[in-house]
């Protein structure tokens, strides 16, 4: 159906994640939405999420052990290209894992739409080899090489002119002809071994996707021309788990600065240490997200907190400036409250996020080689006197993405029908 009536009520949505916590809140807003609506959402995630869910109502149940301790290692390599080389090879290993918990799903729970991450290929290759519909998120700037912007990975900024038009097609060509190079083959062997045919280009699994929902948006990130139709910018997904006040945070009586470490290990502790260091007479309150580093590790000044992962919520209400590792998602949540950032990428998309930020004047971009106490304090003074660039940009983000993915869910049900 294609003339806005009404979709069928209750229709089964099989949701399979990555084993991040990054790429599974983002979605879930949307499910919500969706759930609203009438729908049947069943997701499949982290262990350790399931329980928050079923709080919130929703079907899930754990990903198997294989995928839900999968870790990246890319912190280990010595180069850039070392570390997109590490990403590639863990994230093709999951294929046929992924492949085959999609396969048993599919079979034992009968889906009408399947919503799969864009790092999970072997759950989009069993939707297509089923004959269902399938849609892709993604919560970072997209693995989709365009002559349109800058290409992601190097933290190169969009331009105008004929000089930046050159760089983007060169760049995209480049890197389209290394990720394929690293990739293409591994990822059409596995189509094969399942029964699909051959892709030519390895992010031609996105243009096939019937919907491609992207969790960014201006101002740091605009549609390309020769994107296809089907792919979607839906603005930053600032949804969290529900949480209750956190005591620690509630008795913080002074300005705050939040720093975060990766929830993925990113060997990247020095990073919250250097700032405690730095900020220790300031008069802030320093308050730290460690992710996967032991809170034991640190030394803590007299106005300090230290969490594994608190309510970034009830801390950003508080603070005046964020010092982020470049996780997209904590990166955007600071900004969209006005909070400006000084953000340090270790890899992965951060490269991508510190340029974008500082380019809007809400950020200060600084290298993880250039962090030492006194670097750092200069960069939070800096920052701080960018609140007022952080509060436009906030006012330019749009910050409805979970009702915006769910309507573009919604209509792909609809038109499946």
């Amino acid at each position: 159906m294609t003339d806005g009536s009404t979709p069928p009520a209750g229709a089964r949505v099989l949701v399979i994640t990555s084993p991040a916590r990054g790429h599974l809140y983002p979605i879930v807003d949307a499910m919500l939405a969706l759930r609203r609506r009438g729908h049947d959402i069943h997701i499949v995630t982290l262990a350790s999420e399931v329980p928050m869910l079923a709080d919130l109502g929703l079907s899930a149940a754990a990903l198997p052990p294989e995928l839900n301790d999968a870790e990246l290692d890319d912190w280990r390599s010595p180069s850039r290209r070392e570390r997109v080389r590490s990403i590639v090879a863990e994230v093709m290993s999951r294929i046929p894992t992924q492949f085959a918990l999609a396969d048993a799903l599919i079979a034992e729970r009968r889906p009408d739409l399947v919503v799969a991450d864009f790092n999970a290929a072997g759950v989009q290759f069993a939707a297509e080899r089923a004959g269902i519909p399938w849609a892709v998120w993604c919560p970072t700037f997209l693995p989709i090489f365009s002559g349109r912007g800058p290409m992601i990975g190097t933290g190169m900024l969009p331009g105008s002119g004929r000089r930046h038009r050159v760089r983007d097609e060169v760049m995209a060509f480049a890197g389209r002809a290394l990720w394929d190079r690293l990739s293409l083959g591994p990822m059409n062997d596995a189509r094969r071994s399942v029964g699909l045919p051959p892709i030519r280009h390895t992010d031609d699994l996105l243009r096939i996707a019937p919907l491609v929902i992207n969790f960014v948006g201006p101002p740091i990130e605009h549609r390309r021309a020769d994107w296809p139709d089907t792919l979607h910018l839906v603005g930053p997904s600032l949804w969290s788990p529900p949480a209750p006040v956190h005591p620690e945070i509630a008795a913080i009586d002074r300005p705050v600065a939040l720093v975060t470490c990766s929830t993925e290990f990113q060997n990247d502790a020095h990073l919250a240490q250097t700032t405690l260091t730095a900020l220790a007479d300031t008069g802030l309150h320093v308050v730290v997200t460690c992710g996967d580093t032991d809170p034991a590790g640190f030394t803590r000044g007299p106005h300090t907190t230290i969490l594994r992962n608190g309510p970034h919520d009830q801390i950003l209400d508080k603070a005046v400036v964020a010092v982020t590792h470049g996780g997209l998602g904590v990166t955007q949540k600071a900004v969209a409250r006005g909070v400006p950032v000084v953000v340090v990428p270790f890899g992965r998309d951060q490269h991508d996020v510190a340029a974008r930020f500082a380019a809007t004047g809400a950020g200060v971009r600084m290298s993880p080689g250039d962090l030492t106490p006194e670097a750092v304090h200069r960069a939070v003074l800096s920052a701080l006197g960018r609140a007022s660039a952080a509060r436009a940009v906030a006012a330019q983000t749009d910050t409805d993405a979970g009702e915006r993915a769910a309507v573009l869910i919604d209509d792909l049900i609809r038109r499946s029908n």
